[in-house]
């Protein structure tokens, strides 16, 4: 699949099936986030790559809104540089990345933003200075349950040239 035929066909996949996911695909997922791009290049990120049910299990009980999370078979956890102001932006475009290579290669995710992180960082044991950033669930679609294309607002909507307001362009 073609990077912008991956952008613009990925949708947030919530349902997973029990299929396992390859280790090699999980190496490049996270590879795609290492590559993102970060202010002075500082890549403020670590990825922890969780494939061991009980802790996929444990850590889901903790994801307050991702109540989807212990269905998965592998999680990928980003955690932030804390002393890193940039941080939040620099990890936003990993997950980015890392979203649009699992669809790419046939595997969905949805960024889970509500957690409890203390416990989350606990049971990693993530060090001092570390802060966590998110938790995205990795697998191929349950075909029972596949993601939905949402509408996107029109282009006239969202889209402005040289001005805002001016829409022609």
């Amino acid at each position: 699949m073609e990077a912008l035929e991956a952008i613009t066909t990925r949708r947030v996949q919530r349902a997973f099936s029990n299929q396992a996911v390859e280790p090699e695909k999980l190496n490049a997922i996270v590879d795609a986030g290492r590559h993102a791009m970060s202010a002075k290049n500082q890549q403020p990120w670590q990825f922890v790559v969780i494939r061991d049910r009980d802790t996929i299990a444990k850590l889901g009980a903790f994801c307050t809104t991702g109540k989807f999370v212990p269905e998965a078979p592998a999680l990928i956890v980003v955690a932030k540089d804390a002393n890193n102001q940039w941080a939040d932006v620099d990890c936003a475009q990993a997950v980015q990345n890392m979203a649009d290579a699992a669809w790419a290669m046939g595997l969905g995710t949805c960024w889970v933003g509500n957690f409890e992180a203390e416990q989350i960082a606990r049971l990693l044991e993530l060090p001092s200075g570390w802060a966590l950033f998110t938790v995205l669930p990795f697998g191929y679609q349950n075909s029972q349950k596949p993601p939905q294309a949402k509408p996107l607002k029109p282009r006239n909507e969202v889209v402005h040239f040289e001005r805002f307001g001016n829409h022609q362009g």
